[in-house]
């Protein structure tokens, strides 16, 4: 058996389980040159191979021509995450058993591995891994506030994981309804759109996932303005570049579904003022802050 992790509980589970139905099973770490794995099979003598990438969550079997099975045979067998680790270890072992008992390689005498140690039972059942998709889309709504009040915001974001613990995401933001200015001149309303990349790392990932990132961003303040006379009121957009440090605690529901919730805090250069008269009546960007509470779905 070969495995990048010859000491994991997984491992070291599936060895007894193969050992109880009276097989001798040999422990090897993979290393990056065992790329050939029938030839690996036929220089050690042995009837079979499993090779275990718990990375990848597969397990793959190899049969050999010491067999009698003719040319070797190859099958991948995909572990399910939603599994306890014993429980995969245990339905992994019987596979295998089977495959073997079907081409008619059984335990022999005299060659019966003693049993591994006993593993005591995990208490916590096991978590799947999360990611499990690389690709995932995210919604969520919230509220942020930089000089302007409160203002109710959504947002979508597209989120990539070239790492388990590294992701990239583009996002964009809206606030649906509009901040009122107001003062004895006139008054404007201002909505605000977002739209930029961001960086996150993963430190924690088990039951609760931890992400903490930086973005950078563009904002647009889309202004309109009423005035008395002998002032007149314009319709501005202004765009400002902007960054922010955020930070994500999710809960995974299923590999594939998680509900997040973020929070942000961050600085517009320069901040986006109001004028009315040609006097600051309200500025944003600060700072600037938020949270938001939304779902996530891994895609593909």
């Amino acid at each position: 058996m070969l495995s990048n992790d010859p000491d994991g509980p997984f491992v070291r589970r599936l060895a007894a389980e193969l050992a109880l139905f009276g097989y001798r099973v040999e422990l090897a770490t993979r290393s990056a040159n065992d790329g050939d794995l029938s030839g690996l099979l036929a220089r050690r003598s042995g009837a079979a191979l499993i090779a275990v990438d718990q990375r990848g969550q597969t397990a793959e079997v190899i049969v050999g021509e010491r067999a009698g099975a003719g040319r070797p045979r190859r099958e991948r067998e995909r572990l399910d995450p939603r599994r306890q680790v014993d429980t995969n270890a245990a339905v992994l072992a019987e596979r295998f058993r089977a495959r073997l008992t079907q081409l008619g390689i059984a335990p022999k005498s005299g060659e019966v591995a003693p049993p591994a140690p006993p593993i005591a039972p995990e208490i916590a059942p096991d978590v799947p891994r999360w990611p499990a998709r690389r690709w995932w889309l995210a919604a969520a709504f919230g509220a942020s506030s930089g000089g302007l009040g409160l203002m109710p915001d959504a947002g979508l974001e597209l989120r990539a994981f070239p790492l388990d613990w590294l992701s990239t995401s583009a996002f964009g933001s809206v606030s649906p309804s509009r901040a009122h200015v107001g003062s004895n001149e006139g008054s404007a309303e201002v909505r605000l759109f977002a739209a930029g990349a961001s960086i996150d790392v993963y430190p924690l990932r088990r039951d609760l996932v931890l992400g903490l990132g930086l973005g950078v961003m563009v904002i647009d303040a889309a202004m309109t303005g009423r005035a008395r006379a002998p002032w007149r009121g314009q319709d501005v957009s202004v765009l400002v570049p902007a960054a922010k440090f955020e930070s994500m605690l999710a809960w995974p529901l299923s590999p594939r579904v998680s509900v997040e919730l973020r929070g942000f805090v961050g600085v517009c250069s320069p901040r986006v003022v109001v004028r009315l008269a040609g006097r600051r009546a309200a500025d944003f960007g600060q700072p600037f802050a938020g949270a938001s509470l939304g779902v996530a779905v891994g895609v593909f």
